[in-house]
């Protein structure tokens, strides 16, 4: 408003607009009197400095009963997050500067949404004055994605109580969801690893719990005994004979690595073969090993048989459930989430429930200090919050029921090495990965300097920390009970680039993990020749693979304990061996990561000096690793690299294997750790360990917590037992005689051609670990001056796996590599069934490996408790001859138990020869 002789121009708020017209209206016939004019100019002016101080800490209501044509005042709230996102811009507009921040304040009640409320740059605050979206003092409120079903009622359809479980009769109830307005149930989708689906399907919560859709086996997994082609798939059981009914059943397996899993349908079924029948068209990205695989099936009213399990009949749109509880409320996801936010600044969420969505419940793209705080983020499909930009924070949040990873940040510029400045501090995630199961952690930080403190992880199927990129700091966290389902996975997991540097995990506390399968589960994984990790001040204790260095360079390993740990540290040469294309191809992921980053510019000099000349300085060979001041009790601390140990610093560790006792971890009575206590107090003083802060690991009471005092289960584990390591003699020669006794290639082993069966055989007795294998296998070798001869024969289980493929079925494999400079390894594979191969996955070139095969014979037989085999390979097919030398494995696959059964430990993959033995051809 102009006023006149005021000597002031004002725009004015929208609330008092009205006031404005009317005094104008009301006060025109008196503007000519001076003392008037005088009098009214003041009294505005007063009016509007006290409006102007009042907006200066404006707050706005909003309530269940309110209405977005309301001011927003307590006595006329608003009634949506979406009517007070629009009033705070509009006061954005209307106030160029502020001085204090905008407050949205959310009385007690759950607020429905049926999309997200979109925020653009226009929503912001400012450094001085941040917008914030908030709780009411002592309120409870939640935003929900979910519609409430009600409305059931006994089961009373003939041809379902047909198809029901005897033991869920009387136990089950249906609701018809047409009848409540709920027609959109989504699309059941193929997922796993390599593929998404961005949006789940609809899922029922029963008192804020995810409940199950109908499955079987209700916990765990089947297994599968024989694949035919890519389609039909015979399991274990003939259960699957009360599926024929069934319109749209689906399989959820892990068909061959215990890290990528598919969801799929099943598209036939043959009970009496007990076949499962997969559509062509979806090609697992590993194939099928049927002795690998591991399923269950859901989406079947069939097998409807507990309390928590439902089943939705799409096309009726009718939703069957067995209740886990008399009294309760149901909620059926809809929303694709809750918050998406592009270009947003200086707003804080805070103390707000996330709730029953099918999509990620916030996502900030490209945000400035915004700030997620004292959030319980619950039951959504996708992810609970995913954030990149710079500055922001998610601070003593509750995220759980997830459906994939809990949190994730990304941000700063890698070129530059601009950090992010994003922080995550004081959440407590669990129970994540609902749907998407590996690959998922619980939080990630992503680009260049995030920080990862004092958060409680636990309860989930894979990864539980991620830090990709360079200079994060991950420090104060507690994890247990992570990697439950997935075997070669890592509680925390990086991997294949050499660039990902100056990450530091410092001061963590790590317990119960072990994971599954022949690998196990990691606790630090640097995977595929990562490199550049610092690692000090940690707590391992009862976890099966602490420190687990996967060829890489330049990590340092130094004051930690590892108290009752399966392995403490390892180092193996994959870079020299199976992952030498990686390193050494131009196009190769090492490489072709290392050339998106400027690593010779002065600013990665500097910060990075043991990078710059990586492809000159053996690139794959692991070196200069440093294992310092670390205590260990029990089990076995380390397994690192025999062969390229002098390229590492290993010095001032206290080592106590068979002592379990020697550390004692005192816990106060919520299972927190409070102090250590040594045996020898002096020693370990002697190599100036620094004491661990145990009191700052995991979380901390705060105001802005979202929950506090908090309680989790630490459900114990159970380690892999310690083998007794065999004592084997390092780098050993074996002697290949020459022989001009002829051999025929039958499989049988005929004591006359294989000098008599003596004692001079090759004993293979130990797994790729080093520990020892009863009963062993044995071999023999000869040759004749063109080719050689080997003979095999090894123990069978009581149900041996007669098949040809790799891994899963009784073979035997040679691993050759001649002295020559840069020498390929070559590996021929032989299987009980009589099948032979070469394999390509050591890198060879396509002519070395038709050189290879060439004029090979294999023959196998197979008795009762043992088979037998027989190779024929020219000497010149692997460039040998009489008087030479080469690095050499030998290796036995013996399904029961599943073991690699060797000449000497790898440590990694069976045809890794660099640190195993040679053999002599006698000239």
């Amino acid at each position: 408003m102009s006023g006149h002789n005021c000597g002031t121009t004002v725009q004015l708020p929208a609330a008092l607009r009205s006031w404005d017209s009317t005094t104008r209206r009301q006060s025109s016939a008196t503007m000519a009197n001076p003392s008037i004019v005088a009098i009214i100019c003041w009294a505005m002016v007063s009016v509007l400095v006290l409006a102007s101080s009042a907006l200066a800490e404006t707050t706005l209501h909003v309530a269940m009963n309110g209405n977005d044509d309301n001011p927003g005042t307590a006595a006329q709230p608003l009634a949506s997050m979406e009517g007070a996102r629009l009033r705070v811009r509009q006061i954005n507009r209307q106030i160029n500067t502020r001085k204090e921040a905008v407050t949205v304040v959310f009385a007690a009640g759950t607020y429905s949404f049926n999309e997200p409320v979109s925020f653009e740059a226009a929503d912001s605050g400012t450094a001085a004055a941040a917008i914030v979206y908030r709780a009411a003092a002592g309120a409870q409120v939640r935003f929900s994605g979910g519609h409430t079903v009600s409305d059931w009622r006994e089961v009373s359809d003939a041809s379902v109580l047909e198809r029901l479980p005897e033991e869920s009769l009387g136990h089950v109830r249906v609701t018809d969801l047409r009848s409540q307005g709920i027609v959109d149930y989504g699309e059941l989708a193929v997922r796993g690893f390599s593929r998404s689906s961005p949006v789940a399907e609809a899922e029922l919560f029963w008192n804020d719990q995810p409940m199950t859709l109908a499955r079987w086996p209700n916990e765990g997994f089947r297994g599968a005994s024989r694949l035919d082609g890519v389609e039909r798939v015979t399991v274990d059981t003939d259960r699957i004979g009360r599926w024929v009914d069934e319109s749209d059943p689906w399989i959820f397996a892990y068909w061959f690595y215990d890290w990528a899993e598919l969801y799929e349908p099943i598209v036939g079924l043959d009970p009496d073969s007990q076949v499962i029948v997969r559509s062509a068209q979806i090609e697992p990205t590993y194939g099928i090993a049927p002795e690998r695989t591991r399923w269950y099936a859901y989406n079947l009213l069939s097998e409807l048989d507990q309390p928590g399990e439902y089943y939705l009949d799409r096309d009726n749109g009718l939703l069957y459930f067995w209740p886990p509880e008399p009294v309760g409320a149901a909620i059926l996801s809809a929303a694709t989430g809750f918050i998406r936010g592009e270009g947003l600044s200086h707003v804080i969420f805070k103390g707000l429930t996330f709730e029953a969505c099918r999509s990620t419940a916030v996502t900030i793209s490209n945000g400035s200090h915004v700030r997620v705080e004292g959030c319980t983020i619950r039951n959504t499909g996708q992810s609970g919050i995913s954030i990149s930009g710079s500055d922001c924070e998610v601070f003593g949040c509750d995220i759980y029921g997830v459906g994939a990873g809990g949190l994730s940040m990304s941000g700063g510029d890698r070129p530059t090495l601009t950090p992010s400045g994003h922080n995550a501090e004081n959440n407590h995630v669990h129970d994540y990965s609902r749907r998407v199961r590996t690959y998922q952690s619980a939080i990630s930080v992503s680009g260049v300097g995030g920080r990862i403190a004092h958060n409680l992880i636990h309860d989930g199927p894979h990864m539980a920390l991620s830090a990709g990129g360079n200079d994060h700091v991950i420090e104060y966290n507690e994890v247990h009970n992570v990697v439950h389902e997935s075997g070669d996975a890592g509680a925390y997991y990086v991997g294949r680039d050499w660039t990902q540097r100056g990450n530091v995990l410092r001061y963590n506390y790590w317990h119960q993990i072990v994971g599954i399968g022949s690998h196990g589960g990691m606790t630090i994984y640097l995977d595929d020749q990562h490199s550049g990790h610092t690692i000090h001040g940690n707590l391992f204790e009862k976890t099966s693979r602490s420190v687990f260095i996967g060829g890489g360079d330049d990590n340092t390993v130094t004051n930690n304990v590892f108290i009752d740990c399966w392995r403490g540290a390892h180092v193996d040469n994959r870079g020299m061996g199976w992952q030498k294309p990686m390193s050494d191809e131009p196009d190769g992921t090492l490489r072709s990561r290392l050339r998106e980053m400027p690593y010779q510019s002065p600013l990665w000099r500097q910060r990075y000096p043991n990078l710059v000349g990586i492809l000159d300085d053996d690139p794959g060979v692991p070196k200069r690793n440093v294992f310092r001041r670390n205590i260990s009790a029990g089990r076995r601390w380390e397994d690192i690299h025999y062969g390229t140990r002098l390229l590492q610093t290993i010095e001032d560790n206290l080592v106590f294997d068979d002592d379990p006792e020697w550390i004692k971890l005192i816990k106060d009575d919520r299972g927190r750790p409070l102090r250590l206590e040594f045996k020898d107090p002096d020693a370990v003083a002697s190599i100036s360990f620094e004491q661990l802060p145990l009191e700052k690991m995991g979380l901390y009471e705060d105001e802005r917590r979202a929950s506090w005092p908090v309680h989790h289960l630490v459900r114990a584990i159970t380690l892999p037992e310690v083998k007794p390591q065999a004592n084997l003699q390092p780098e050993p020669v074996h002697e290949i005689p020459r022989s001009s006794i002829a051999v025929a290639i039958d499989g049988v082993l005929d004591p006359q051609e294989w000098r008599g069966l003596k004692d001079d055989s090759m004993v293979l007795a130990v797994e790729y670990e080093g520990g020892i294998v009863e009963p062993p296998a044995r071999a023999w070798l000869s040759h004749d001056g063109e080719k050689l001869h080997v003979a095999i024969t090894s123990a069978l289980g009581s149900e041996p796996q007669l098949c040809a493929t790799w891994g899963s079925c009784e073979a035997v494999e040679l691993a050759f590599q001649s002295e020559a400079k840069n020498a390929e390894t070559l590996v021929l594979r032989g299987f009980a069934t009589g099948d032979w191969e070469m394999t390509p996955e050591t890198g060879a070139s396509s002519s070395s490996l038709d050189r290879l095969v060439a004029d090979v014979h294999y023959a196998a037989t197979v008795d009762e408790d043992h088979w037998s085999a027989e190779w024929e390979v020219p000497l010149a097919n692997i460039g040998l001859a009489p008087g030479s030398r080469a690095r050499f494995n030998l290796t036995v696959r013996r399904t029961a138990g599943s073991l690699w059964v060797m000449w000497r430990p790898t440590y990694n993959a069976s045809w890794t020869v660099s640190n195993t033995g040679t053999i002599h051809f006698a000239d």
